[in-house]
């Protein structure tokens, strides 16, 4: 589904912070049977595609962008900008990286626990593993994140897990 929206920002303060796109109502109402978690990939003035998931607020819903998005599609507040918007039909509601997907299969233990997460939270570690470019850093953080989970018993502790990269990284120092 097509609609022409307005960047917009939020207020500082702790319902919602950043750049976000109003999705029209009758959009909305149409969109939200087709998905999951109400989930999407959106695709802004044809040059970029993420995945996002569409969040009330008062009596709107919206898009959450970020500043890297802004920045890639060349785009600030207040600009117009052209939106499609589909179902995201993804496992985890994110593209996954092949790295993260070889290091779930090759740690049976770590991978029952990771799928034992909430969503948003299997979502919030993929996330920490895409944004990484080396393949080889890829790895080794998706396996630090499963040994994370293991010593936590699921639980995900962020200033440990930060910790946890860090030893990794100084122990494998050459």
């Amino acid at each position: 589904m097509n609609f022409e929206g307005v960047i917009s920002s939020f207020d500082d303060n702790n319902l919602g912070y950043g750049p976000y796109i109003i999705i029209p109502e009758a959009i909305y109402e149409k969109m939200l049977p087709q998905t999951t978690d109400k989930r999407i990939k959106c695709t802004l003035n044809n040059s970029l595609t993420v995945s996002r998931a569409m969040s009330p607020k008062g009596d709107f819903h919206y898009i959450l962008l970020n500043k890297e998005v802004l920045k890639k599609c060349k785009l600030e507040i207040g600009d117009e900008v052209s939106v499609i918007i589909k179902p995201d039909e993804s496992k985890y509601g994110m593209e996954i990286t092949e790295e993260m997907e070889e290091v779930l299969y090759s740690d049976p233990e770590g991978s029952k626990i990771f799928h034992q997460l909430t969503p948003g939270t299997q979502r919030t570690l993929i996330y920490i593993i895409n944004k990484i470019k080396s393949s080889q850093l890829r790895i080794e953080r998706s396996f630090v994140i499963l040994e994370h989970l293991k010593k936590m018993k699921g639980k995900v502790d962020g200033k440990i897990l930060q910790q946890d990269f860090k030893e990794y990284r100084e122990k494998f120092k050459i």
